[in-house]
């Protein structure tokens, strides 16, 4: 074998066939390196071999049709098929000369992601994943085209029918989708598309696409391998029945196709966690410890369905559900075309489902995940960019918690004295939690309602009645929960003061400035960056280093006469070089006030007390802009988290706790116009210049010898 190895490698070298394939390779390579890592910043080099792929059609073509055809045109294969060496190690000492001419382009691509990590993050991990997929492909591709040259002795014929077969596995997942439309349409749209698995199956370039997206399939790999054993065998059988007729090789190469079949098969069935790694930069298809816990805690089944036509279905997402699939036998993850099956979103809504939603449905109560909530927008005031992250984990898990809870916690926003609207966005978050929320007028509704989880004050600008007043307080000594933002204002609130005294809290009227600017935003003093500190809510953030911002916020002081029953912590504190420039607001402490008091100050409280009915809990925050839009983006969303996370700790519902969005771009790099020709002119334009040279040097020399 190895004679047969060194006799083709060096046939391919000592003509102009390797040098033509090398140069034309990597200048291909070398312009689609330069157009998006170069100059378009793009970190992974996934997406320049994926490009590539197309190239795979014509130089596979001509690297293998002269392999075994020529041998039989020639007349030659029988003095070579007749020497002391097996067809098998024939075939494979061809078949390894020609993957090493592929392979040997790679050499110098292998050094690109090294170049691009001088200039940014670059996932090496992820890049050269994709060189061990490609490989894996072209080996399959190989093996197919050495099959077709040993069926002819035409090079030419060889050729073509390499190029057609590739080129069929090629469009093999647009024909599969085109022949779902057509069956769908002839069928009046009863059948979900089923029926096309067996020509996408023939597709061995779209797998190579689940590298470049952060996916090191293992499954692929072994179906390359396979496609490679089946055609490699199918070429020693078909070189070998030339001299060799019976029944015996049909029958191998059924037993055979069986094997690899059978391999994929049982590969397939292993757990998704063992076979389809996450190399993703943010990690986008790995479940959280709190995505596991609320999943394996389930006792009745979940169903998500994926609402996308056959073919236009969004991969991230069908591999994200197979992950939730792998995690809990209770959970069952399934495609549904809304083409072939009109009917089935019906049934569970009216509404007009756009196409890569996500219906989770449990036993008791369903869920839809619209697609632009998997895909939250958001702007960026900085740059002035929109830019879009993927909340699916977020947004899944949610939905499943929501649907299999067995009781829903309900907070009521109290209305009737000019309390901020919450924004859309916060409105989004309240129900990812699987939060219900509804407007609570105290005087109208003479209580507070019993199924309500917490009540919620968002920045009164008008005080409470006495009425109201005495409503929360008996709502309160019953063990409720209730969440109070307010902020800086003159007027005078005695009522809502009342019920804050009777667990030793005031409101300490002022803006708070910070002498420290390692506390504050630079520019801006009273835009505070708080202290944080040990306690539930807060302990997301210790965790991650995460920052809060709170602009324009008050004081909040102790009344210092309050039950022993009480317990006060603090969650976030100003640090020692602070002041509170006094507005003569209403606490104690600000009254008549003309100078500044010195800080600390807590700018976030909570209070908490054990009563024979339960267990009451508070949490006060004194910033009125918390939870405005541009503020809590500016805090990267941890914000709008400390908010729920309160939410949580007082209804006792911390499973959805930062379960964060994951962002879907890929690193910048940064590269200066000089740095980038440079780079391109040696990739593009020297390598394959030289290594064209080299070819013509070679092949000068041997005329003239």
């Amino acid at each position: 074998m190895w004679a047969v190895y060194k006799k083709e490698t060096g046939t391919f070298f000592r003509s102009m066939t390797g040098y033509l394939y090398m140069a034309f390779l990597l200048l291909v390579s070398g312009i689609y390196f330069t157009a998006f890592n170069l100059q378009g910043g793009m970190a992974e080099f996934g997406y320049v071999l994926g490009n590539t792929t197309v190239v795979l059609l014509i130089v596979i073509p001509v690297l293998t049709m002269r392999t075994l055809g020529e041998e039989q045109r020639l007349k030659t294969d029988q003095l070579l098929f007749t020497a002391p060496v097996s067809i098998t190690s024939i075939v494979l000492g061809k078949y390894l000369a020609v993957l090493t001419v592929f392979a040997a382009p790679f050499a110098v691509l292998g050094f690109c992601p090294l170049v691009l990590s001088r200039y940014g993050t670059v996932l090496l991990g992820q890049s050269y994943a994709c060189f061990v997929a490609f490989l894996f492909m072209g080996a399959a591709c190989i093996a197919i085209g050495m099959w077709v040259s040993s069926l002819t002795d035409n090079q030419i014929i060889a050729a073509v029918g390499t190029f057609a077969i590739l080129l069929f596995s090629y469009l093999a997942q647009g024909i599969g989708s085109l022949i779902s439309g057509l069956v769908g349409g002839l069928t009046g749209g009863v059948t979900r598309g089923g029926n096309t698995g067996l020509v996408e199956a023939f597709s061995l370039f779209q797998r190579y696409y689940d590298f470049v997206d952060g996916v090191f399939d293992v499954t692929h790999l072994v179906y390359y391998m396979g496609v490679t054993v089946l055609f490699l065998y199918l070429t020693v059988r078909s070189v070998d029945r030339r001299f060799h007729k019976g029944i015996y090789g049909p029958v191998m190469c059924g037993l055979v196709l069986a094997i690899v079949v059978l391999a994929d098969l049982i590969v397939l069935k292993l757990p998704v966690g063992c076979t389809r790694l996450d190399i993703s930069s943010d990690r986008i298809y790995t479940l959280s410890r709190q995505t596991r816990e609320v999943i394996q805690g389930l006792d009745s089944q979940v169903r998500l369905y994926l609402v996308a036509p056959r073919g236009q279905e969004d991969e991230r997402l069908v591999r994200l559900l197979e992950r939730y699939q792998d995690l809990d036998r209770h959970i069952f993850a399934e495609q549904v075309d809304p083409v072939a099956d009109p009917g089935f979103v019906s049934s569970y809504t009216t509404d007009k489902v756009s196409d890569n939603s996500i219906l989770v449905a449990g036993e008791q109560r369903f869920r839809l995940v619209r697609n632009a909530q998997l895909y939250p927008s958001s702007y960026d005031y900085d740059t002035g960019r929109i830019s879009t992250v993927f909340d699916g984990e977020g947004q899944i898990t949610s939905a499943v918690h929501y649907v299999v809870s067995e009781h829903l916690s309900r907070i009521y926003l109290v209305t009737g004295h000019g309390e901020t609207e919450l924004s859309e966005k916060m409105q989004a978050a309240l129900d990812k939690e699987g939060l219900e929320y509804c407007p609570l007028n105290l005087t109208a509704a003479g209580e507070v309602p019993e199924d309500a989880g917490a009540v919620w004050l968002h920045v009164p600008v008008a005080d409470l009645t006495q009425k109201e007043a005495q409503i929360l307080a008996d709502y309160l000594e019953r063990g409720g929960n209730m969440l109070l933002i307010t902020g800086i204002t003159s007027i005078e609130m005695p009522w809502l003061d009342w019920v804050m005294a009777a667990y030793g809290l005031e409101a300490v009227q002022g803006m708070i400035v910070e002498g420290d600017g390692n506390s504050s935003i630079p520019s801006y003093p009273n835009f505070l960056l708080p202290g944080i500190r040990e306690h539930v809510i807060t302990q997301p953030f210790l965790e991650t280093d995460g920052l809060l911002l709170l602009p324009n916020a008050h004081g909040i002081g102790r009344t210092g006469e309050v039950r022993g029953s009480v317990e006060l912590e603090d969650l976030l504190v100003t640090s020692g070089r602070s002041v509170l420039r006094g507005t003569g607001g209403t606490g104690d402490q600000g009254i008549g006030q003309t100078k500044d008091i010195p800080g600390p100050f807590p700018v976030a409280v909570t209070a908490r007390e054990r009563t024979a009915s339960g267990e009451t809990r508070i949490t006060w925050i004194s910033s009125s802009s918390l939870l405005m839009d541009e503020i809590d983006e500016m805090a990267g969303g941890n914000n709008k988290d400390l908010v729920l996370n309160a939410i949580g700790w007082m209804t006792g519902q911390n499973q959805g706790i930062s379960i964060r969005p994951r962002s879907t771009s890929s690193p910048v790099l940064r590269l200066t116009s000089a740095q980038a020709v440079r780079w391109s002119i040696l990739f593009a334009g020297v390598i394959p210049a030289g290594i064209l040279g080299a070819g013509i040097v070679v092949c000068v020399r041997r005329r003239k010898v």
